[in-house]
């Protein structure tokens, strides 16, 4: 037990645990200690190569399997990458490995109702129960709630 624990006589776990509402649905979220959050960005700023692989050919499978049919002044492919109007279809994949790394990441500061332990919750299955629309609603509404005016400050 920490020295603050003790000395205050205070369960600091209970301390770090915030609820917000969204869609008239209660939601208890753990707010991630400063090294928690440190490896949490740490781990989603750089997407491991095998998910952007995976990412990158699920967008390119079908640009491939077609190519013929594309105008070639606006699809460029090559050996790794296929390039569209100038976007590579690579960066593409890795904002989308990005991006599900961090709707992970946020989903696991929630406190579980039933106490299931969400270390191991996938992408799949976040994405099998709520629309791509309500996950952001969602991972916005927790960063609110574990850091009050970081929206203000982003835009300043």
């Amino acid at each position: 037990m920490g020295r603050l624990k003790k000395s205050l006589g205070i369960n600091t776990d209970s301390v770090r645990i915030r609820d917000f509402e969204l869609g008239g649905q209660k939601f208890r979220v753990r707010v991630p200690l400063s090294t928690e959050a440190e490896s949490m960005f740490e781990k989603t700023n750089e997407p491991p190569k095998e998910l952007v692989d995976s990412k990158f050919k699920e967008i390119a499978e079908p640009l491939y399997a077609n190519k013929e049919s594309f105008n070639t002044e606006e699809f460029v492919f090559t050996d790794d990458d296929i390039i569209v109007k100038d976007k590579s279809m690579r960066e593409m994949a890795k904002n989308k490995a990005t991006t599900e790394m961090r709707i992970v990441e946020t989903f696991k500061l929630l406190v579980p109702a039933d106490g299931t332990n969400f270390n191991n919750l996938t992408y799949e299955e976040i994405n099998e129960e709520f629309p791509f629309p309500v996950q952001l609603s969602i991972v916005k509404k927790i960063t609110e709630v574990i850091s009050p005016g970081y929206e203000e400050t982003r835009k300043n």
